[in-house]
């Protein structure tokens, strides 16, 4: 099974054995690769309830203790308000944040990339001052691991650049998973992949994210690219306002390119190649890789 699906669970069923009664199903919710997500009603209150597949158990485990000791820290996360298993899928049910995603809102207000790319920035930074907490693992292994049991050169490297003291990581910090009312971040969403780390190991894989997912061909892909550069160039301002300037990020790129080819590329779970990239795409990444893997081993 390469995703959840959503037609052959029952979301009802799925809040009844959470022990939430009373509940409205508003319909599904676009956009989770990996989670089936519906809105829900209880009350006047809007909730989120995401349903995982079975092997992601521990997936679910991490987002919700990383959402709590984000929460705890004053940053804008949903607030779990139930969780446990229907049959044998993990599931939680989440306060629904305002605003709209951040890839929305650059598509509607274009010319506030700067400025929303720093707030993003900012963000990131405030999630990196929160201590890791247990249930996310050890650092470094617990995001080193992340790219596959080969590279033993570069990993050394980075276990030597490892930070002492374990951050909160978020490890899919994007356009689609921060939310904003178009001046400030008003949400961050999606902790599966919440690890305890080091906080340039995040900053790269966003500016992976960021630089190598592939964009329309033609006039709308340079344009989308051009607003890329500009959300880049405000994120890594509003970071480096509040968390100073991060150094020695070659590995660090070269791990999260790594990541995306494994994230990206095909795998055994993914038969169908859902969510995988086309060759060509994934090349570009290769090389991006291995370039800074070159610049992580040039002598100092």
């Amino acid at each position: 099974m390469t995703a959840v699906d959503e037609g052959a669970l029952d979301p009802v069923a799925v809040l009844a054995a959470l022990g939430v009664a009373g509940a409205t199903v508003i319909g599904p919710v676009g956009g989770g690769r990996d989670t089936a997500i519906w809105r829900v009603e209880i009350g006047s209150q809007a909730g989120a309830l995401r349903v995982f597949r079975p092997e992601q158990a521990a997936g679910c485990v991490r987002e919700g203790a990383a959402m709590r000791a984000a929460s705890a820290a004053g940053l804008p996360v949903p607030a779990v308000l139930a969780e446990g298993a229907w049959r044998d899928r993990p599931a939680m049910l989440l306060t629904w944040l305002p605003g709209r995603t951040l890839a929305d809102a650059l598509a509607t207000w274009p010319w506030r990339v700067s400025a929303l790319g720093a707030a993003c920035g900012a963000m990131q930074a405030r999630i990196h001052a929160v201590a890791a907490p247990a249930a996310l693992g050890s650092a470094p292994e617990s995001w080193l691991g992340w790219f596959g049991p080969h590279e033993p050169v570069l990993r050394d490297r980075l276990r030597a650049l490892a930070a002492p003291s374990p951050s909160l990581l978020h490890l899919d910090y994007h356009p689609l998973n921060v939310l904003t009312d178009g001046r400030q971040i008003t949400g961050v969403l999606d902790w599966t992949n919440a690890r305890a780390g080091d906080p340039r190991a995040d900053l790269a894989r966003s500016e992976a994210i960021l630089r190598l997912e592939p964009v329309a061909t033609g006039p709308l892909g340079a344009i989308e690219m051009l607003l890329r550069r500009a959300l880049l160039a405000g994120w890594w301002r509003g970071y480096r306002q509040v968390a100073g300037p991060p150094t020695d990020l070659a590995a660090f790129y070269a791990w999260a390119g790594r990541v995306m080819l494994r994230d990206r590329g095909p795998r055994p779970d993914r038969p169908d190649h859902s969510g995988s990239l086309s060759p060509r795409d994934l090349d570009r990444i290769r090389r991006w890789a291995a370039d800074w893997q070159r610049r992580a081993d040039r002598p100092e």
